[in-house]
């Protein structure tokens, strides 16, 4: 019987949606809704009707009409569920029919909910919110935070004034949280810790010892980088000290929390006055020296293996084309017609490229062992193309030739645009910039990887 009555609506639908799509047009779809019974599809077109114009008579009157009758359904639903002491069923009955309320007046159109039914539903509200809140506070009580905390967050979403379920909801999300983090923080594990810690602090600031506890983390697990002068192992100058200021900016851009760099003036200045070298390979001794003085557990070498810049030379290739031109004749009854003509005329098809290929060696050493910690090679390359025509007469008229060498007038958007394309590649020292932006994204990454393996 479904299966009959859904085909009777969809033809139905498919009857009516052949007519214009105005105001007038929906308030009659509506009624041939209404006609067959269909009160819901006729308020919701007789809804469009007043949305396409609210000044359309018949359709508020339409709407006013059926939406009441809507609105009256869902009412009857609320009170069955309240008769049938179905509390949570009620209330969700009844907030559905505020919603339709509330839609239907944003058009203009004023729709009755009774007194009565006003009254049940907050008897009914009430009795919902108090046994809610006892169920979380027997849920707090018997540490099921998962169970206390949706209860509490629907208390809070029907009345957020209700006592005090606001603070017991924080109770019930924090709570687990904050001992579960305690828990990581007794066994080293900072990451973890942290990020449990962070996750109280955004929903209660001053939950307990959170703030404290999570500075500690920080404090604990924080793993501190000093960067060396890289070395340049290419032909290309500068490229050592362009790598060490991206890598160091990069680093201080790291949404790592335990990630710490070393301030460069500052390194340099105990250096200096130390007369320490670290160009070369460090031994344990030097390594852990070095570490107390500059503060830092891990040194950042490094070293740019190769730079490679590869540009093709210029390829043309001499195409066969045709331009279009006009010839004027007279015709039979003596008026001038012009005619249009094509004759072949040479055009040339230009291509070429470049690759910029940079690799990078990068070590972490620990100053505590003088042991590498860390140690990984890095490619990135970026790559550039140009491909134009060249045409010496007027471009509007020129068209490319087909397989068969006649006229290819489907081909002519083709060749606009080829005519217009770029014709000069890409600058080698910008390619180069952005070929060590991309490696030095990736070394961020790595060190970011091994991070997370050093602080759990």
């Amino acid at each position: 019987m479904r299966f009959f009555q859904n085909s009777f609506i969809l033809l139905l639908l498919a009857s009516i949606m052949t007519s214009c799509n105005g105001s007038k047009a929906f308030v009659k779809r509506g009624e041939k809704m209404e006609e067959v019974g269909l009160m819901r599809q006729a308020a919701d077109y007789y809804f469009t009707a007043v949305l396409k114009d609210r000044s359309n008579p018949d359709a508020i009157v339409s709407l006013q009409r059926a939406g009441q009758w809507v609105l009256n359904e869902k009412i009857d639903r609320f009170e069955q569920a309240h008769l049938a002491g179905d509390r949570p069923a009620a209330v969700l009955v009844y907030e559905d029919a505020l919603q339709y309320l509330e839609r239907v007046e944003r058009a203009g159109v004023q729709l009755l909910i009774l007194e009565s039914a006003k009254s049940a539903f907050q008897q009914v509200r009430h009795a919902h919110l108090e046994a809610l809140y006892a169920q979380g506070m027997e849920a707090l009580e018997n540490e099921q935070f998962d169970s206390a905390q949706e209860a509490f967050d629907e208390v809070v979403r029907l009345d957020p004034e209700f006592e005090d379920a606001a603070k017991w909801s924080h109770i019930a999300y924090c709570e687990p949280r904050y001992r579960q983090a305690k828990v990581h923080f007794e066994g080293g594990e900072w990451r973890s810790a942290h990020q449990l810690f962070s996750e109280v602090i955004a929903r209660d600031s001053d939950f307990k010892e959170a703030q404290n506890l999570r500075e500690e983390t920080l404090s604990n697990g924080l793993f501190t980088i000093a960067l060396l002068p890289f070395e340049n192992g290419t032909n290309r100058s500068g490229l050592d000290s362009k790598f060490r200021s991206y890598v160091e900016q990069a680093l201080m851009q790291s949404s790592d929390p335990f990630l710490e760099v070393v301030d460069r003036e500052n390194q340099a200045l105990i250096l200096q006055e130390q007369q320490l070298a670290l160009s070369g390979v460090l031994n344990s001794n030097s390594a852990i020296e070095v570490g107390e003085l500059l503060g830092a557990q891990t040194l950042l070498k490094g070293q740019v293996v190769n730079c490679e810049v590869v540009t093709s030379n210029f390829q043309r290739e001499d195409k066969q084309g045709y331009e279009s031109y006009r010839v004027a004749r007279i015709t039979e009854e003596g008026k001038k017609v012009y005619d249009k003509k094509y004759r072949p005329v040479p055009y040339r098809e230009v291509s070429a490229n470049r690759q910029v290929r940079i690799t990078f060696r990068v070590t972490l050493i620990s100053l505590e062992t003088g042991q590498n910690v860390m140690s990984e090679m890095l490619s990135a390359e970026t790559f550039d193309s140009v491909r134009f025509a060249e045409y010496g007469g007027d471009h509007n008229n020129v068209f490319p030739s087909n397989k068969i060498g006649g006229v290819n007038r489907m081909g002519k958007r083709g060749l606009e645009a080829l005519l217009n394309a770029r014709k000069t590649l890409s600058e080698e020292s910008v390619m180069v910039n952005n070929t060590v932006e991309v490696l030095t994204g990736d070394i961020r990454n790595q060190i970011e990887i091994k991070l997370h393996a050093l602080i759990p």
